[in-house]
């Protein structure tokens, strides 16, 4: 009975199972019947790190407490404080800072004197005297120089006035220029643009303009030029009124940029001692240089620019 019931099993699960399909383990003899396979597993996508946090950028150390620069910045913040809060404290504070700043202004005042007073080429009196008489001087030196040179330059040059007949500044112009014609001997060459003579009929002598003023670059009058009919050289002195002093410099100052007179005679004009005045230019300073370089090209710079030494010395 039990193999009759077993049969009639094997049977039935012939015709209901139609067995394993390909690929089943069954069927993989190479594998057996303990074959272990690892589970098949997705490997994870690395995290993003986190971004870096930058670094943050160090104070710079601010100046020395106490020192010009620190005052300089926070004495108005004390100031400040006392006004708003005018506690015998906050007072007190802000009157101690004030008081450390005159202090080091007076300590560098007189270290200023002492270093001027044994330096020559930093001593303005070595320029132009400071004493109110010894200035007065210089500056009577300087004027009867200025005259001893417009007198010397006035007979070969001459004035060109340009003017018109309606210029109310022509005709103030006109009688300092007559100054100058009287006083120097200047040979004063009116030119009217407009063909028509001064309200005050000063330089009746005058012509008409012919291109002269367009040629030179009249743009307003009254309109001055220094000439030189010898050689037909014309300089601008001004192209607007001016006093008798200020014509009289700029006389020499277009002379002395034509060159008619030298450097000596140009000076003699001055009150003060401008051939002193260094002038500098760019490149002359080579880059790099440490204050104590730097101090010692100073000090040459204007040993020779005072004649005390050579240039290449």
């Amino acid at each position: 009975m039990l193999i009759s019931t077993v049969s009639l099993l094997l049977v039935c699960g012939t015709a209901t199972w139609a067995g394993p399909e390909a690929g089943h383990w069954l069927l993989d003899h190479e594998r057996g019947w303990f074959w272990y396979e690892d589970p098949i597993i997705l490997e994870k996508e690395p995290e993003p790190e986190p971004p870096e946090e930058e670094a943050q950028p160090q104070p710079t150390p601010g100046p020395p407490p106490l020192s010009a620069q620190w005052i300089r910045e926070n004495l108005e913040k004390y100031q400040m404080k006392a006004i708003d809060d005018p506690t015998p404290e906050n007072i007190a504070m802000f009157l101690y800072l004030q008081r450390v700043m005159l202090d080091k202004a007076q300590r560098f005042s007189e270290g200023v004197t002492r270093v001027v007073q044994f330096d020559p080429l930093l001593d303005e009196n070595t320029r132009r005297p400071t004493a109110s008489f010894g200035g007065a001087v210089s500056s009577r030196q300087a004027l009867e120089a200025r005259r001893d040179i417009l007198n010397r330059i006035a007979h070969p040059d001459g004035i060109f006035f340009f003017f018109r007949s309606d210029c109310q500044h022509c005709e103030v112009e006109a009688p300092l220029l007559k100054t100058l014609e009287q006083v120097y001997g200047f040979k004063v060459f009116p030119v009217s643009l407009d063909g028509r003579p001064l309200p005050n009929n000063l330089f009746g002598n005058y012509v008409p303009d012919r291109g002269q003023a367009q040629k030179l670059g009249v743009v307003q009058t009254p309109a001055m030029f220094l000439g030189r009919p010898d050689n037909r050289e014309v300089l601008l002195i001004s192209q607007s009124t001016m006093a008798r002093p200020q014509l009289e410099e700029r006389i020499i100052e277009a002379a002395y940029e034509a060159g008619w007179i030298n450097q000596q005679e140009y000076q003699s004009t001055k009150s003060w001692n401008s051939w002193m005045a260094l002038d500098l230019r760019p490149g002359q300073v080579s880059e790099g240089m440490n204050d104590a370089q730097l101090l010692e090209f100073l000090k040459r710079m204007y040993t020779v620019q005072a004649g005390l030494a050579l240039p290449g010395e």
